[in-house]
């Protein structure tokens, strides 16, 4: 390095008057994206000061990523649900509180704007009328077949009558049932994305009980309402996948384990899921066992040697800037709450939630053929940035 005169070039007087000036005049609001600029001035219609639109402070009265509480499902394109169900939770406990959770840290993300991995900026609530439903009550019948039950009905209301689709917080993974099974009834034999450190297969031969976490999927497929051969299943590890590996051959459901999908990359894995899913419904469903302990070990049974958050996120980023995907449901599952002490794996959860409503929300639009905005009948506040 060469020998350098101290101190540096004054600014000219010119530059630092300009910087003065935009110092005492700029506000942060001066030439942003008008799209982005629209929704602000939206939200500051609806009432509220200073910066609640980006604080979650004194938002008890609303839901999942700031959206609105409401089981209006008449004026609804989308809608969040929560199963709180553990019943079949083979090891850790807790995924009952897990939809409470997530929903409280779902809001603690200093908006509802973020860029797009396409350009531009995912703004959900501008793209579609989004309300969260709470959580399904089912506490008070102690059979997990009751359960369930209560739950399908549940989702019937939402998707048949009402014509939503949903995004689910678990709960265990026999969250993914009820969802499935109603979906698949409106759109027909749904494809899916899985990411789970299990395959999830077992069968009623396997073990005669009509519910549980690990049926979910063949359930549905004998009845008609998911297709095996458009299932792609990406993390499998541990030392239980010997006991069920069998049946992803049998039924013809692709599958890779988490080093091959560290050997692959993310790249190739999107690619291969835009070839086994495609242009059919799709539904998306993240066990958070599919994460490594290092990002997530706050579920039921945790595998060591798993796949990075990043990956996941980076997955999804390629799927929507490259696929023409139909996503009509997604869900997150397995996390337990009383594990997470610093509350990273619930930030983890969220942020993956986060970009599966973003792009939910962009396919409800592209199937309408047209975008509705979501109304807080309530105040959201404003932002005086």
């Amino acid at each position: 390095m060469s020998k350098r005169n101290y101190p540096y070039p004054e600014m000219s007087k010119e530059k630092k008057a300009r910087l003065q000036d935009l110092w005492k005049h700029s506000r942060s609001s001066d030439g942003i994206d008008p799209e982005v600029a629209s929704h602000l001035q939206r939200m500051g219609k609806m009432g509220g000061v200073g910066l609640e639109v980006v604080g979650n402070l004194n938002k008890d009265y609303l839901g999942g990523f700031m959206s609105p509480y409401s089981r209006d499902c008449k004026n609804a394109d989308l809608v969040i649900v929560g199963q709180p169900l553990e019943k079949a939770a083979p090891m850790n406990a807790s995924h009952k509180y897990g939809p409470k959770v997530l929903r409280e840290f779902s809001k603690n993300a200093m908006g509802t704007i973020e860029p797009n991995p396409d350009g531009g900026w995912d703004i959900p609530f501008d793209t579609c009328r989004i309300i969260d439903y709470g959580n399904i009550d089912t506490y008070g019948r102690f059979d997990l077949s009751d359960e369930v039950s209560k739950i399908i009905q549940e989702y019937e209301k939402i998707v048949l009558d009402n014509d939503c689709v949903t995004f689910t917080w678990g709960g265990d993974h026999t969250i993914s049932y009820a969802p499935i099974n109603v979906l698949g009834r409106k759109f027909g034999p749904l494809s899916l994305i899985h990411f789970d450190a299990h395959y999830d297969l077992v069968t009623f031969a396997d073990f005669n009980y009509p519910y549980h976490s690990g049926n979910q999927f063949t359930k549905n497929m004998a009845e008609g309402y998911l297709d095996p051969e458009r299932m792609i299943t990406m993390g499998i590890r541990g030392r239980m996948t010997a006991l069920v590996g069998g049946h992803a051959k049998n039924f013809g459901v692709t599958t890779y384990t988490a080093d091959q999908v560290f050997e692959l990359g993310t790249d190739k894995i999107a690619e291969r899921i835009l070839e086994v899913v495609g242009d059919g419904p799709t539904y998306f469903t993240l066990d958070l066992d599919s994460l490594d302990a290092t990002d997530n070990a706050s579920n039921s049974a945790v595998e060591p040697f798993g796949l990075k958050s990043r990956q996941i996120w980076d997955i999804i980023r390629y799927l929507r800037k490259n696929g023409d995907i139909d996503l009509v449901g997604a869900d997150v599952c397995e996390y337990a709450p009383y594990l997470d002490s610093t509350h990273r794996d619930a930030y983890i959860a969220c942020g993956i939630s986060w970009k599966l409503l973003c792009w939910l929300a962009d396919c409800v639009a592209k199937r309408k053929g047209e975008k509705q905005k979501t109304e807080w009948p309530l105040a959201m506040g404003k932002a005086s940035l």
